[in-house]
């Protein structure tokens, strides 16, 4: 082959070709054309954010549980079976309940947080209302505007309370802020992410415990939660791609699943707060499985020092577990019993 065939072949498998898209370019790409929002969404930050405001009375009831029942929470579960002493200062009425929608599980620019539910008690006069916001991204250009709303409003509040917001929604959030140059407002702030302790107290397939860990599962079990047409989270990120090319699509049924994450995070910190008392603010037991309750607590409270209370722990869960500890509990059992013994003559 020639130089002058070579060249000219090269040419030719070269004609038509474009340097890669940048960030900006595929953002443009995704700009909404005729696709209609869900209702009710109102503009906000001069129109650059939409969102919708849901307002539930405390005596709202998701599932068996109202909203209402995670007032005067007793922060001292918290801490106990997290093993954080930061949470001691967690109160519900004033923390912010967070669940994002995202269009990956991955992490970096490539994905975006598309929908943000925040929720919260606010009080006006004598009335008190569990209200939420939902933050929406109608288009990728709006994506500071949301995040600088989101920030504001984490950081007017005392607390945050998630479902694995500590290894998932807070990351995706921090590094989408740190793109846009906007200082993360989690540092400092007290986190209650309940996927850990809720997952400690009621081990998925341990003995009495639940079949997985999974935020469904445990509201289904503790709350008694049961969603009705629900939408799978894994479809949201393809209902919010729908919208942007302006395909019909179901965004609405994403607000919905969101709206009901958000409220399901009241009932579960209720719940968590009143494991130590083992029953709910009318006296009545809580659901879950008590034998797996009661060695979860007794395990936390040796890890927190305070062997005496363990080992009433470790007799109800002998109690309840047919007259045994499992292997990894006795070694534990052991050690407070020595612990509060030696307590005892000092």
């Amino acid at each position: 082959m020639s130089g002058g065939e070579l060249r000219n072949r090269l040419a030719r498998l070269l004609e038509g070709r474009r340097a890669p898209e940048t960030r900006e370019e595929r953002a443009g790409a995704l700009v909404p054309r005729r696709a209609t929002p869900p209702a009710d969404l109102v503009p906000e930050a001069d129109g650059s954010v939409l969102a919708r405001r849901t307002a539930f009375a405390t005596a709202h009831r998701h599932g068996e549980w109202a909203l209402g029942d995670a007032e005067g929470a007793d922060a001292r579960a918290f801490v106990i079976l997290t093993g954080d002493p930061s949470l001691a200062a967690v109160d519900l009425s004033r923390a912010l309940f967070l669940d994002t929608e995202t269009s990956g599980l991955s992490g970096g620019a490539g994905t975006w947080v598309f929908l943000v539910g925040l929720g919260g008690f606010e009080s006006q006069a004598a009335d008190t209302r569990f209200a939420v916001w939902q933050g929406f991204l109608a288009e990728p250009a709006g994506e500071r505007a949301l995040l600088l709303a989101v920030a504001d409003r984490i950081r007017a509040a005392s607390a945050v309370v998630s479902f694995f917001g500590k290894s998932f929604d807070r990351h995706r959030l921090e590094d989408k802020m740190r793109l846009h140059g906007i200082e993360p407002p989690f540092r400092g702030r007290p986190h209650l992410d309940l996927y850990h302790p809720l997952r400690r107290l009621y081990r998925p397939r341990s003995g009495g415990g639940l079949d997985d860990g999974r935020l469904k599962t445990f509201e289904r079990a503790l709350c008694g939660v049961e969603r009705e047409d629900d939408l799978h989270g894994s479809l949201a990120p393809a209902a919010w791609f729908d919208f942007l090319h302006g395909r019909s699509h179901d965004l609405e049924g994403v607000f919905r699943h969101n709206l009901d994450d958000v409220l399901s995070l009241v009932t579960l910190a209720a719940h968590l707060s009143r494991t130590l008392a083992e029953t709910r603010a009318g006296g009545e037991p809580l659901s879950g499985s008590a034998a797996c309750r009661a060695r979860a607590i007794a395990k936390s409270l040796v890890e927190a020092r305070e062997p005496r209370e363990a080992l009433l722990w470790f007799e109800r869960a002998v109690e309840r577990g047919g007259g045994v500890l499992p292997d990894d509990c006795a070694r534990l059992f052991e050690r407070a019993r020595r612990r509060a013994a030696t307590s005892a003559t000092s």
